[in-house]
């Protein structure tokens, strides 16, 4: 944390996140947090999960803290998924916290995982079969890559922060009592049914007590050991990816074979995935038979045969549709899969927007689509990263939609309604840390000025008042295949 953080605290209800709620609270003040509450209503206890809503929401109030909530249909999601009900809830609990977090425009998400909580993820691991990734259990600052297949909107990526996990829960509940707080308790927490909570109730305290009093503790000493020789195998592979590289284009890299063979196995498998991760752009986790397939293909055909040791030209492998991993003449080559029915990407293109009817951007697999509406009750519940509002009367000129052009210029919305300059779109980018390739693909929607950065921010001339009729909504899409 810093000072003035922005950041969205998630509250169940539960003690451990009543404790984070009345911990932040206290800091509140000497470090200058601006802080709001997010609370997810999984709907899967009737009543009872309502009751938990109101909680949450009468502690935000007391506290003087926004308040964001959503309902999700978990049991719908995970029959939809083909997903357990855990790992449904996760994923729509997540999103959901990433969607208020970007309409408060918070820093980051804050939540209350245990030192239990971390024992728990990383036996899960363990018996699940996994890396090292996976015995470093939970970090205390992550980055976390979601896709909200709900709404076909983007992938998204999370920041969140875990700053309880050195705490078991037994410290947590002595620290309530002392406190005097109030809390609600999850009777889902104790059915065995569930598999996280058989973890809970059977394996750890079977653990506890025929092997190690202290297995949380030994448990997050692993996944700091893991969690150390992960980094450092991601950073030796980066290196390593540098000197292998014999070419790479916005849509291929190709690694010098002879080169990769020199390296001992375990860099091999992180060089193909530091290869893919920087192919791909953003965040991305192959499995171990991915890496075990792609790393299968590029292997020396016949090591009996000292002549003629390369693979066969033409093997391939397609990764997820996504990117075909091909062992070529000159080397391994990963290229990605272009759309089908979809042309290059255009350098340079206007398309006229016509108001309720969707547009295809060219060159790329969206679709930007804006509606005249009355402005709804509830339109800040609407709002994310691909979800926009404007005043339709400040929106003037022809609606066009394009990619950024040198130049570019617009005065980005505040979060609160001191003035706003105007700043050049690149500097924008560059304040938030946008990748290269996707700052030359933003499609961008503007009319007599800029109205849209699409997926990233309004202009504030164009920003919802309270003298406000009459809106535009502007939503970013994937595009029908």
């Amino acid at each position: 944390m810093q000072p003035g953080d922005r950041l969205l605290l998630a509250v169940s209800g539960g003690v451990d996140s009543r404790v984070l709620l009345d911990l932040f609270c206290q800091l509140r003040e000497d470090l200058h947090l601006q802080l709001a509450v997010g609370h997810v209503n999984h709907q899967l206890r009737g009543e009872e999960s309502d009751a938990d809503e109101a909680f949450v929401k009468a502690l935000a109030q007391k506290t003087g803290l926004p308040f964001y909530s959503a309902r999700v249909e978990v049991s719908a999601y995970a029959r939809t998924h083909k997903l357990s009900l855990e790992a449904a809830a996760r994923e729509l609990r997540y999103q959901a916290l990433e969607n208020f977090r970007e309409r408060w425009q918070g820093r980051a998400i804050v939540t209350a995982h245990t030192l239990d909580d971390q024992a728990e993820t990383i036996l899960d691991h363990i018996l699940r079969g996994c890396g090292l990734a996976g015995l470093a259990g939970m970090a205390a600052y992550t980055d976390l890559p979601l896709q909200n297949t709900a709404n076909n909107r983007l992938a998204v990526c999370a920041t969140i922060l875990r700053p309880l996990l050195p705490f078991s829960r037994e410290q947590l509940e002595a620290y309530a009592q002392a406190r005097g707080l109030q809390w609600r308790e999850d009777r889902t927490n104790t059915e065995t049914r569930f598999r996280r909570n058989r973890l809970r109730h059977e394996l750890l305290p079977l653990l506890k007590s025929r092997f190690n009093p202290q297995i949380a503790d030994g448990l997050q000493r692993l996944a700091a050991i893991a969690a150390s020789a992960e980094n450092y195998l991601q950073a030796e592979a980066e290196t390593c990816l540098q000197k292998i590289v014999k070419d790479q284009q916005s849509d291929k890299i190709i690694l010098d074979l002879e080169l990769f063979w020199k390296y001992f196995p375990i860099i091999q498998r992180y060089v193909i995935r530091a290869a893919m991760r920087r192919l791909i752009g953003e965040p991305v986790e192959l499995t171990f038979v991915e890496t075990a397939r792609i790393l299968a293909l590029l292997q020396k055909a016949d090591k009996a045969d000292q002549k003629n040791p390369k693979p066969a030209a033409g093997k391939r492998y397609l990764w997820r549709k996504q990117v075909e991993v091909r062992v070529d003449h000159d080397g391994a080559v990963f290229r990605k899969q272009r759309a089908k029915s979809k042309g290059q990407a255009a350098k340079s293109f206007s398309v006229h927007v016509k108001l309720g009817e969707r547009c295809e951007i060219p060159g790329t697999n969206l679709a930007l689509l804006v509606e005249r509406k009355e402005l709804p009750v509830d339109w800040r519940q609407h709002v994310d990263a691909n979800s926009q509002f404007v005043d339709a009367e400040k929106v003037q000129g022809d609606l066009q939609v394009r990619f950024s052009q040198p130049g570019d210029r617009f005065v980005p919305l505040r979060a609160n309604d001191g003035a706003s300059g105007s700043k050049k779109l690149s500097d924008f980018f560059t304040d938030l840390k946008v990748p290269l390739h996707r700052r030359r693909t933003a499609p961008v929607l503007a009319g007599d000025h800029i109205i849209w950065i699409c997926g990233y921010r309004i202009d504030n001339r164009c920003k919802i008042t309270p003298a406000t009729k009459s809106v535009l909504h502007l939503q970013l899409l994937l595009s029908s295949d």
